[in-house]
């Protein structure tokens, strides 16, 4: 398991950038989180796998999960997948996009 976190990320990209980011645009995804519309830049949790998955196995190595770490400031958010080149490239998309500071963790 992989697992990246940003430290003082700023707003996030709306939550089907990520998948896009990852899968390509038009990409069949599910997704979870606490984004309060599509285009919501302050979410702390996303879950988002690939559907066209196959089976369980390549479900895993397709899901990616970003969560808050802890209810404090400054705000970590861990990035972290079975897929360790999947975590690298979300964790490296939203460091980008949001800025903050990106550690392995």
């Amino acid at each position: 398991m992989a697992r990246f976190l940003l430290t003082s990320p700023g707003p996030r990209p709306a939550y089907y950038r990520v998948a896009e980011h990852l899968w390509g645009s038009g990409c069949n995804f599910d997704s979870d989180g606490n984004s309060s519309q599509p285009e919501a830049t302050d979410w702390t949790e996303l879950t988002v796998t690939l559907r066209s998955a196959q089976s369980i196995q390549d479900n895993e190595t397709d899901r990616l999960d970003v969560d808050q770490v802890a209810a404090s400031e400054p705000l970590v958010l861990a990035i972290v997948s079975e897929n360790p080149d999947l975590a690298r490239k979300a964790a490296e998309f939203l460091h980008r996009e949001a800025g903050g500071e990106l550690s392995i963790g």
